[in-house]
């Protein structure tokens, strides 16, 4: 009984070890990614100021057929539903 509570003990850390070590190289990976995604970022600011956040407000645009009367109505039922919650 003692061997086999000794060989559980050996399996269960070998577990625990290659567990951590493939969170430790997920983890890795993931910085190095992340790194990498500023780099270019930084590199070409030119891609990327086209993306708005969702901080900065958008204007509404009027698209073909569609009245500005009707996007005002939207836009108003929009901002009433957000401030309802």
């Amino acid at each position: 009984m003692n061997a086999e509570v000794q060989q559980l003990l050996l399996d269960a850390g070998l577990l625990l070890l290659v567990g951590m070590a493939v969170v430790f190289l997920f983890l890795s990976l993931l910085i190095g990614a992340v790194s990498l995604i500023s780099k270019v970022c930084r590199r070409f600011p030119e891609a990327v100021s086209h993306v708005t956040t969702a901080a900065t407000p958008r204007k509404p645009t009027v698209a073909a057929g569609i009245s500005a009367a009707e996007v005002a109505a939207i836009s108003a039922a929009i901002h009433q539903h957000r401030n309802s919650k």
